[in-house]
């Protein structure tokens, strides 16, 4: 067989033990993220170091807005991932071709109509998280440059699921390391040497994602090429599109809901002038690279879950849940020492030292890492158990729990942060993924979620 071949690049999570199964898969997809998550952190640096605290807080509050998009994009891929896993689990294979371009299109025709609304809207949508007016017209700058990108973020997102549900987490990472590396590259380039300011950094961001999709669009038909399907049939289903919508749809609405609620929370901090939206842009940036790692065990153990589901061998998933939590809590535990024991010295990497505000921007910053970091294992624990949720199919409750923990820190941001402090937003976080917790673990023994797999191998 040769490298690219079908049985090298894919990978039944059927058989084999749960924990070195799941921890072989995960590595990767943590790696991936990681790496797409650093370079949004060197990104930032550049931009703190190189630009000052105002083209890091109007980044800060642009950010606010992309992630509403970008977690749009990754509910829409959910829903081919999960369909993909359990056919493939199942070994349905005919159906996996017209799944994915039917992911990829549905995808690509929401990121145009996105990037449409954003260079229309952008001005307003930032007035709309009250962002200070002396930093408003870098974040719109900001805004338009970073929506190039948009529809390749769409398209790589649903290439990724198919990589994914098809247990090849490998490939990706090598996608993501190359964008990652070209995105540093370029915003050395456009900031530092032609004085591109925040429009250069997110046309960095843009072309890499662009580099990103295209290398995944290059290289699928490697990975599919030994699939049995019929190349007559159309590239859009919409019958497939349907059943994926059963589960993008609410993941996707979800996930939004939960992004515009972020806006919300980026408001109230913005409330609190352009220093603290600096100090909370830089530590959000080390808690998202931190949390990359829970999150991607999930999806890992997610995909477990769907090719075990489609397969019918439920006896799979609880080892497979215990393992993940004992894997992926140590390496939060580790984390948590470090945010805990080195916070200053982590936000000063993004700020530089004859910034008249320095001091507040570095107390903002090192509260939050203090305090969201010391929860870092507990929400490890609820995203692996709400995974279990999604890899069967049990997306009412899956969604649920992300709504319970989302609502719980809305309410307590907005009910209480201007009376107790800028420090009750950190707190909001980890009151919401405690309660949301131990919902998660309720519903996970009750075992309603083992009834929800669309297919078995004896199904007709």
């Amino acid at each position: 067989m040769t490298g690219n071949s079908l049985e090298t690049k894919t990978h039944k999570m059927t058989e084999g033990n749960p924990f070195r199964t799941i921890l072989l898969f995960a590595i990767p997809m943590i790696l991936s993220n990681l790496f797409q998550q650093l370079y949004n952190v060197i990104d930032t640096i550049i931009v703190g170091k190189r630009l000052g605290t105002d083209a890091l807080a109007a980044v800060g509050s642009a950010s606010s807005i992309t992630a509403v998009f970008v977690q749009l994009a990754t509910g829409l891929a959910l829903g081919g991932s999960i369909v993909i896993a359990q056919y493939f689990g199942a070994g349905k294979t005919a159906r996996i071709w017209q799944s994915m371009s039917t992911s990829v299109l549905f995808s690509a025709g929401v990121a145009f109509c996105s990037t449409i609304a954003i260079w229309a809207g952008a001005g307003p949508l930032l007035a709309l998280v009250h962002t200070p007016a002396e930093i408003a017209g870098m974040g719109v700058v900001y805004l338009r440059f970073y929506f190039l990108g948009c529809v390749p973020i769409f398209v790589y997102n649903a290439l990724n699921g198919v990589y994914v549900a098809l247990g090849d987490s490998r490939t990706p990472l090598k996608f993501l390391v190359i964008s990652s590396i070209l995105n540093v590259l370029l915003d050395l380039l456009f900031i530092i040497v032609l004085g591109g300011g925040v429009g250069g950094a997110a046309l960095a961001t843009a072309i890499s994602q662009f580099a990103a999709a295209l290398m995944a669009v290059k290289d699928i038909p490697k990975l599919l090429k030994e699939f049995e399907h019929d190349r007559s049939a159309p590239l859009f289903d919409r019958s497939l599109l349907v059943t994926m919508l059963r589960f993008a749809l609410p993941s996707a609405l979800q996930q939004s809901i939960v992004s515009v609620g972020s806006v919300v929370v980026q408001a109230a901090i913005n409330g609190f002038g352009p220093a603290v939206i600096a100090g909370s842009a830089a530590a959000a940036k080390i808690i998202n690279l931190a949390t990359a790692v829970p999150i991607n065990y999930s999806n890992a153990y997610a995909n477990y879950v769907g090719q075990n589901i489609g397969a019918c061998k439920e006896e799979r998933i609880r080892p497979g849940l215990w393992a993940s939590i004992v894997s992926c809590g140590g390496l939060s535990l580790v984390l948590t020492a470090v945010f805990e024991l080195f916070p200053e010295q982590i936000i000063r990497l993004f700020i530089e030292e004859t910034e008249a505000d320095i001091e507040q921007v570095i107390a903002v910053g090192t509260a939050y890492i203090r305090v969201v970091g010391a929860f870092l294992v507990v929400f490890s624990v609820f995203m692996l158990v709400k995974a279990t949720f999604k890899g069967s199919g049990d997306m009412g409750w899956f969604i649920l729990t992300t709504l319970l923990s989302f609502f719980i820190r809305l309410f307590l941001t907005v009910g209480f942060a201007h009376v107790v402090g800028v420090d009750m937003i950190w707190w909001a976080f980890c009151a919401g993924w405690t309660i949301a917790m131990f919902v998660s673990v309720a519903r996970y023994f009750q075992g309603g979620w083992r009834k929800k797999r669309i297919t078995c191998p004896d199904d007709v």
